[in-house]
């Protein structure tokens, strides 16, 4: 079973994505990006999904953090409830696969990991 870790300071996002994803995906969730850093110290998802506005370290900074772990690989799909152009830009230049405006549908949030996990599996295969 994939493992996928979700970052929110958001109890209530957090709820929604264990819930929509439970019977796919082990799913683990950390309130924060120290603790998300931490988490990958220890193990590697498979996907992380990452909540742009946090207190403390914000999406960007907890981005840029686990670019610098060694051998740092993971699919990060950013969720983000204001997004713009340069935001955007800017995640993507950091390795962000994917944004998901919030909130979001548990039926787009499936359909964008799996779409993810498809690309990873080709670019794999080649």
């Amino acid at each position: 079973m994939k493992k996928i870790l979700s970052i929110d300071d958001s109890v209530s996002t957090l709820t929604l994505v264990r819930e929509t994803l439970r019977e796919e995906y082990k799913v683990y969730v950390v309130t924060s990006g120290e603790d998300a850093l931490a988490f990958l110290e220890k193990q590697r998802p498979d996907l992380i999904l990452l909540d742009f506005y946090m207190m403390g370290l914000d999406g960007v900074e907890t981005l840029e953090k686990m670019n610098e772990l060694p051998g740092f690989d993971i699919p990060v799909v950013m969720l983000t409830s204001i997004s713009t152009k340069p935001l955007e830009e800017n995640c993507r230049r950091l390795g962000a696969a994917a944004f998901l405006p919030k909130p979001f549908l548990p039926e787009e949030l499936r359909k964008t990991i799996q779409e993810i996990f498809e690309q990873k599996l080709g670019t794999e295969k080649s």
